[in-house]
């Protein structure tokens, strides 16, 4: 009897263990979908079936993963930002229009600024609202707006002959280095553009960079990688229109934080060279990108084959010109110096006499000292200009709208949510929210429409 006490004993033991065990099992299941189901905003989400994402493609932007969850979806997705890829998840409820949260999982953005996009001061405005997310003032107008808008980005570069045309700095900068550019022209298009710069020894700014002589920063890209970047962007924008700042310097280019003036001052030499010396008389307007709160117009106008107005000018998203603003006082850079619409009208003058850009030359950050009395940045009023020139070449101007035909009805804006950018850091506000946009656009093209 006392034996059959022990094993009886042994045997409620063994059960109690067993029994223990599987409540341990089911209360850390149950912990481990609490913590999976709830988002960054508090909202329930179950995890759901796991989405092929394979035949998935989208340009620079990257699905890396995505699932079907019991009120959505949840779209892993990397962005190109300033300083790399910002890796999101994105979750959106069930008809893939309104966002449900933002989390941040992966940056490389500026400390201090880019890298604002993980905080919750940020985030949390895209809790609950509609996709497709905004910049103030860039809604899109359609559902083919991103693609005319891509249209009208691209210059017509139909009037570039073919041929590889090179510019050469006159001077070696204060680094040692003369930067050289080399643009090549096929079938119209550009298909190739390099930059670099050698010193006095003839080593290469490239190949220094690349093995180490030549370094900038510890962690960031080599010199080499930035020129590498920039060339594709011309070539995928088929333009030379990169908005700078008064440094010289860009944020429309993911990774780049090189002053870029050389670049920009060789290659609308190139463009120069490359497109062809009759101007067909007319009015062309070429517009540049938002930068520092302006967007910048140049209007050249050919009349008898010769340039014969130039007109320089930036608007603010309040419609207000900067021309007016600094005649009136209101747009003042430094007290007893020329007014911006001064030292603009000087600029156009020069191209009047020499019919050409060839004598506004620039320095490492885009000013010149060639012209009298111009002391702002004229790198992208070049660049502009050479871009004008190249829609003379071909005659391409702005199609008139007969007096007769009734103006098109504007589009109304598509439905959406603007959202004020982080202060100082446009690019990696936007690149959250273009990562949103197309984390929206593979619901709804490629898992609802299937």
């Amino acid at each position: 009897m006392k034996r059959n006490g022990k094993t009886n004993g042994i045997i409620g033991l063994v059960i109690v263990t067993i029994l223990a065990i599987v409540v341990i099992i089911g209360v850390n299941l149950l912990t481990k979908k609490e913590k999976t189901e709830t988002g960054s905003n508090g909202n329930t989400e179950t995890t759901g079936n796991t989405i092929d994402v394979s035949g998935y493609e989208s340009g620079n932007f990257k699905i890396q993963a995505a699932s079907e969850t019991e009120n959505g979806y949840v779209v892993t997705v990397a962005s190109p930002g300033f300083g790399g890829d910002i890796i999101m998840d994105v979750t959106f409820d069930k008809t893939g229009d309104t966002i449900s949260s933002v989390v941040v999982k992966e940056q490389t953005e500026t400390e201090g600024l880019g890298s604002k996009v993980t905080e919750d001061s940020f985030l949390s405005k895209f809790n609950g609202v509609k996709a497709p997310v905004y910049l103030p003032g860039k809604a899109p107008t359609a559902e083919t707006a991103q693609e005319t808008k891509k249209e009208e980005a691209v210059v017509d570069t139909a009037a570039l002959a073919d041929g590889t045309y090179t510019a050469e700095a006159k001077e070696f900068d204060k680094g040692g280095f003369k930067s050289t550019l080399s643009l090549t022209v096929a079938d119209g298009k550009i298909t190739e553009v390099i930059w670099d710069a050698y010193n006095e020894d003839g080593e290469f700014k490239s190949l220094l960079s690349a093995d180490g002589g030549y370094v900038m920063t510890d962690n960031g890209p080599t010199w080499q990688e930035q020129a590498v970047a920039l060339a594709e962007y011309v070539i995928s924008n088929q333009s030379f229109n990169i908005p700078v700042d008064d440094g010289g310097k860009t944020d429309a280019v993911a990774g780049v934080s090189i002053s870029i003036s050389d670049f920009i001052n060789l290659a609308s030499q190139c463009l120069a060279q490359a497109s062809p010396k009759t101007l067909k008389d007319g009015t062309y307007t070429v517009e540049g990108q938002e930068s520092q709160g302006y967007t910048s117009i140049v209007t050249l106008v050919i009349e008898n084959g010769k340039v014969t107005s130039v007109v320089w000018d930036g608007r603010n998203a309040a419609g207000e010109y900067k021309s007016y603003l600094s005649s009136v006082g209101e747009y003042v850079m430094v007290e007893g110096n020329p007014t911006w619409k001064e030292q603009a009208d000087s600029l156009a003058a020069n191209v009047i006499e020499n019919q050409s850009t060839k004598g506004i030359v620039l320095d490492e950050s885009g000013k010149t000292d060639s012209v009298a009395g111009v002391s702002i940045n004229v790198s992208e009023f070049v660049s502009l200009v050479e871009e004008a020139f190249v829609k003379a070449s071909s005659g391409e101007t702005a199609p008139e709208v007969p007096e007769e035909e009734t103006p098109e009805v504007p589009v109304a804006p598509a439905a959406g949510t603007e959202i004020e950018a982080i202060s100082g850091a446009t690019v990696s506000s936007k690149a959250v929210m273009d990562g949103i946009n197309e984390a929206q656009k593979f619901i709804k093209e490629f898992v609802l429409a299937k």
